[in-house]
């Protein structure tokens, strides 16, 4: 009887919940892109982007227990208490400095106070980045509620997932601070326009390509990795890191990415980052091809040559099978050996070159 329920399990479970992702996926409104010029990393025939060599396929082998897992264990990847967390000292933030400040807000989502403009990167307020809400739930809210969240200058896009893309943010900026300039990889630019963005307020760029914007260049590097929101959808957009550089600092925001040859070009044609937020969890074997594991994440801070690095990309959703806090307990380790300079923010803590930080995952007991 148990193995006829786990074949059941496996065989009929599963594929509904899988049903069901890709019905809310279907629901998502179509959108017509339009045929950008034809490159490395563009078919302009099957107006797709892709990566160069192109990425593997998510491996069939531990995919079906991994999502399993996903979905109906999730709070085995949940922490046990909720994480500390401060309300943001906007007075700080908004002081004038020549240094860059910033405030992490989890996952992936940052705040720049940079060459006087407040800049927004990747925003996700949603309770789940999955387009159902079978799996993938928030952790806790974010430390300020969207409704309080301050002026903004520009808002940055690295990709269209879920879990950097967020529709109702969009709304409400189009709705509540009309003025953003929002940057992005080509194509992104579609879904804010549907969203209720002015396409005035829109520039997109392929990789390697600038755009300076009150005082900061804005560079798109290339990221190892995908993009879709949809059946209709796949790599019909792009996906990348972004350089922000002023006449005195250089910040490297790596978006996601699998470890390639990319960071050590990055890191010879714009290196020498005074910051390097790189990606640091959400990694499962199935998937190698699109998150690094912990020591991949050091070795592409290396390659970028960094003075301080700062991990991203956790402590809000679980999107793999790890717990919430291997991957930096695993990065912090191996930085400490390699000596990076390893800089561990609480969520909603303002801070800049002089801050000191702990290990404070360590005390979520």
């Amino acid at each position: 009887m148990m193995k006829f329920k786990n074949l059941f399990k496996k065989r009929i479970l599963i594929p509904l919940a899988l049903l069901g992702v890709f019905g809310a996926y279907t629901a998502e409104t179509y959108i017509a892109f339009p045929t950008y010029p034809a490159s490395d990393h563009y078919d302009a025939a099957s107006g797709r982007f892709h990566n160069n060599p192109p990425s593997r396929a998510v491996a069939k082998v531990g995919l079906t227990a991994a999502l399993w897992k996903m979905v109906f264990h999730e709070r085995a990847m949940h922490p046990p208490r909720a994480l500390p967390m401060q309300t943001p000292d906007w007075q700080a933030f908004f002081k004038p400095s020549e240094q860059a400040k910033f405030v992490w807000f989890g996952h992936s989502t940052l705040f720049v106070r940079l060459n006087g403009k407040t800049i927004l990167i990747d925003p996700v307020y949603d309770n789940t980045p999955s387009p159902v809400g079978l799996m993938m739930h928030r952790f806790q809210p974010p430390p300020v509620a969207l409704a309080d969240l301050p002026p903004i200058d520009v808002v940055v896009y690295s990709h269209v997932h879920y879990d950097h893309l967020d529709s109702k943010v969009v709304e409400y900026f189009a709705q509540n601070q009309p003025n953003i300039q929002f940057i992005t990889p080509l194509g992104v630019g579609e879904y804010l326009k549907k969203w209720g963005i002015a396409p005035h307020n829109i520039r997109e760029l392929d990789w390697w390509q600038s755009v300076d914007l009150f005082g900061t260049t804005f560079h798109a590097v290339p990221a190892r990795h995908d993009a879709s929101r949809s059946l209709y959808d796949k790599n019909k957009s792009l996906w990348a890191g972004w350089v922000l550089q002023t006449p005195i600092e250089k910040i490297y925001y790596s978006g996601d990415s699998s470890y390639s040859p990319n960071f050590a070009e990055i890191g010879r044609r714009l290196g020498g980052f005074d910051w390097v937020f790189m990606e640091n969890g959400q990694y499962n074997q199935p998937w190698e091809d699109s998150h690094m594991f912990p020591a991949q994440t050091i070795q592409a801070v290396l390659d970028v040559n960094a003075k301080r690095f700062v991990p991203v990309h956790w402590a809000a959703y679980p999107l793999s099978v790890h717990g919430w806090d291997e991957s930096v307990r695993e990065s912090a380790k191996i930085a400490a050996e390699k000596n990076v300079p390893m800089v561990t923010p609480i969520m909603g803590q303002v801070f800049d070159a002089q801050t000191q930080t702990e290990k404070w995952w360590e005390t979520v007991k």
